[in-house]
């Protein structure tokens, strides 16, 4: 499948020069193999490098838009034998330099917060977050100078960023290196800094940022965004943003890794005589059948019914805790029907006291006694 340039570099087909070159810029600091360890960087840095080839050359662009790649001939990388002298052109300093040094600078990384609640555990959530990050200066495209000039390689250290001093001892000759006092390590001097960024190849911005939450994701858990962290002054990686996922809790549900438990109280006639009950779940209401003789303490399992696993998987169940809650509030006919249901179940629900006065009673009424 043949490589659409534009969409390599990610701009338009009208865009001008200048905008190619920023793109370029931009893509070929993110996936230099000297910064980016990610899988495919390597070849990424190589596609990046050969649709600028293509693109930064008015001729070979005007052919390319007209036939292609078929338009460009057997070698449409142009004839940049090495796509590191390319970057070497475009950044100014040999490989060995400047950029050598900053692919070893890595920005600070971000931390926000997202709270959702259990709704969002079970369907997974998106959410848009406004992050402030410093960014890479659109303007300049990250290099630090005013457009129409670039950053010159440091005379003092040649782009190394750092300098040696080598001073005789008894042992021999000792060298130390330093920072270089005339660029401050960047390995390059901005004669003519950016007027967005003062020179230093960033800005602080306010970013939205969409952020997919998956299904199953527990409370304190947290998702790296790589890349999405500041990026550091003068080139290199950019830090990671860190969403820490909050879980609200719930009125009704307590979590207990998949499932999700819940409390169920039962009248007396409910639980000794059994019942259809409606009970509210994550996914509506759903009916459970309780036995007659329930006892408090007893639970009602629903299966599928609980959160995802993060990873897929089978649902966890919703657990449902019986409560027998004894009335508090009998009228006085209620009373005398319970009464009768203990006698007629042949308990004695008197007193101790009364008990043994009436047993003597009753036995002398009887002749018993």
């Amino acid at each position: 499948m043949s490589q659409d340039y534009y969409e390599t570099l990610g701009v338009s087909r009208d865009c001008s020069q200048e905008e190619i070159k920023r793109a370029y810029r931009r893509l070929a600091r993110r996936y230099h193999p000297d910064v980016c360890k990610e899988d495919g960087a390597e070849d990424r840095f190589k596609e990046i490098s050969k649709a600028y080839a293509v693109l930064s050359d008015p001729q070979k662009r005007r052919r390319y838009d007209m036939y292609g790649e078929d338009g460009l001939g057997a070698a449409p990388g142009g004839d940049v034998n090495n796509i590191f002298d390319l970057f070497d052109q475009v950044f100014g300093g040999g490989m060995g330099g400047g950029f050598g040094r900053q692919a070893q600078q890595r920005g600070r990384d971000l931390q926000y917060e997202v709270t959702i609640d259990l709704q969002g555990v079970v369907e997974g959530y998106e959410a848009e977050l406004e992050v402030n990050r410093q960014a890479e200066c659109e303007r300049c495209g990250g290099t630090g100078a005013a457009e129409g000039s670039m950053p010159q390689t440091c005379e003092m250290c040649g782009g190394r960023g750092v300098v040696t001093h080598e001073r005789a001892t008894l042992l021999g000759v000792m060298a130390t290196t330093s920072t270089c006092p005339n660029c401050g390590g960047r390995g390059t001097i901005i004669r003519n800094p950016c007027g967005a960024c003062a020179g230093r190849g960033v800005v602080q911005t306010a970013q939205r940022v969409n952020v997919k939450i998956p299904p199953g994701i527990e409370d304190g858990q947290s998702l790296r965004m790589a890349g999405q962290g500041d990026m550091p002054a003068g080139g290199g990686i950019p830090g990671d943003l860190y969403i820490t996922v909050r879980v609200a809790p719930h009125d009704l549900f307590t979590r207990r890794g998949r499932d999700l438990h819940m409390n169920l109280d039962l009248t007396f006639a409910q639980a000794a005589l059994g019942d259809t009950v409606t009970v509210p779940t994550v996914d509506g209401e759903a009916q459970i059948e309780v036995s007659p003789g329930t006892q408090t303490g007893e639970t009602i399992r629903l299966p599928g019914m609980g959160l995802p696993a993060l990873r897929g998987g089978q649902r966890g169940s919703q657990v449902v805790h019986i409560n027998v809650v004894t009335p508090t509030d009998l009228t006085e006919e209620q009373r005398r029907l319970l009464m009768e249901f203990a006698l007629e179940r042949g308990e004695d629900l008197r007193p101790p006291e009364h008990r043994g006065l009436f047993d003597r009673l009753r036995k002398v009424f009887t002749g018993e006694a």
